[in-house]
C-alpha cells in the first residue's frame, strides 16, 4: 500500500497545473499546493487505489482554495496579457476575450471547464475528481459554455444569460 506522500509525488504535476488554473497566480498556486500537501499529509487516511487517492488528493486542493477564497472575500483584477507595441493580431483579441469570459466564471463552473476543456478529462473522471454527480458536470459545463459564448460574442436573440 502506497503513502499518500506517494501519491502526492505522482499527481503533483496535475494537481499543480489545477491550483494554477483556480488561482491563477503561480506563486498563488505555490502556496496553495504547499497548504494542501500539508493537509493531506496530515491526515491519517490514505485511499488504496490510485484513482481515488489521486480524487481525493484534487478535492484537497479545491477545498484549500475555497477556504482561502472565503478567508479573504476579495476578489483582483489580474493583467491577463501584455500588450504588444505595434498593432493587435486578432488572436491576441480572441484569446483576450476567452481568458476575461473564463475569469468571470464562478469557481464551480470554471473548475469543471478545465476539467474537461484544459485537462480533457471525461465526464466521469471529472465528477470523481470533484465529487459530485455527473449530472452535475454536464449541467455546469453547459451553464459555462453558454455564458462564455454570451460574454464573447454578445446576445444573438436579445435574451441576457439564458
Amino acid at each position: 500500500m502506497r503513502s499518500i506522500g506517494q501519491h502526492l509525488v505522482e499527481a503533483w504535476p496535475r494537481l499543480f497545473r489545477y491550483a494554477l488554473t483556480l488561482t491563477r497566480e503561480p506563486d498563488a498556486a505555490r502556496d496553495l499546493m504547499q497548504q494542501s500537501a500539508l493537509k493531506a499529509l496530515s491526515t491519517g487516511t490514505t485511499p488504496s487505489e490510485p484513482r481515488a487517492a489521486r480524487a481525493y488528493l484534487f478535492r484537497i486542493v479545491r477545498h484549500a482554495w475555497i477556504d482561502r477564497i472565503r478567508r479573504t472575500r476579495t476578489r483582483r483584477e489580474d493583467d491577463l496579457v501584455d500588450w504588444p507595441d505595434e498593432g493587435f493580431d486578432d488572436r491576441l483579441i480572441e484569446a483576450i476575450a476567452v481568458r476575461q469570459a473564463f475569469a468571470a466564471l464562478d469557481a464551480p463552473c470554471r473548475t469543471v471547464v478545465t476539467c474537461v476543456d484544459v485537462e480533457g478529462l471525461s465526464y466521469r473522471e471529472t465528477a470523481e475528481r470533484l465529487g459530485i454527480p455527473v449530472g452535475t458536470v454536464m449541467s455546469r459545463l453547459h451553464r459555462a459554455r453558454r455564458i462564455m459564448l454570451h460574454r464573447i460574442a454578445g446576445p444573438s436573440d436579445g435574451s441576457e444569460g439564458r
